[in-house]
């Protein structure tokens, strides 16, 4: 007798929850479709040609900027020649990295 009111309240405490949960849908709904299931189409565009997604934010909140904002900034920065083609240099190997990894 015990076992059938454990479960008749268990069924009851239940009902709540997934009332609750129809009611909403998942805020995940339809992301099970994408190539990538977290990522949308303008990250995924984002990451298979090389641009940044915002994974450098707390570096560059920080003072450390990547190597394309970098770049932009050359003149502000006063970068030399060199550091300039250190920078690009830089860059370049990163895209090419990230492009490959896209794939």
């Amino acid at each position: 007798m015990k076992q059938i009111h454990a479960a008749a309240l268990l069924v009851a405490m239940s009902i709540p929850a997934a009332a609750q949960h129809g009611q909403h849908g998942s805020p995940y709904a339809g992301l099970q479709h994408r190539e990538i299931k977290a990522l949308d189409a303008k990250q995924m565009d984002d990451l298979r040609t090389g641009r940044g997604m915002s994974l450098a934010l707390a570096a560059e909140l920080n003072g450390y900027p990547g190597p394309l904002h970098t770049l932009e900034l050359a003149d502000d920065l006063g970068l030399t020649a060199a550091q300039r083609e250190r920078v690009q240099a830089l860059f370049a190997s990163m895209k090419a990295e990230s492009s490959l990894a896209a794939c």
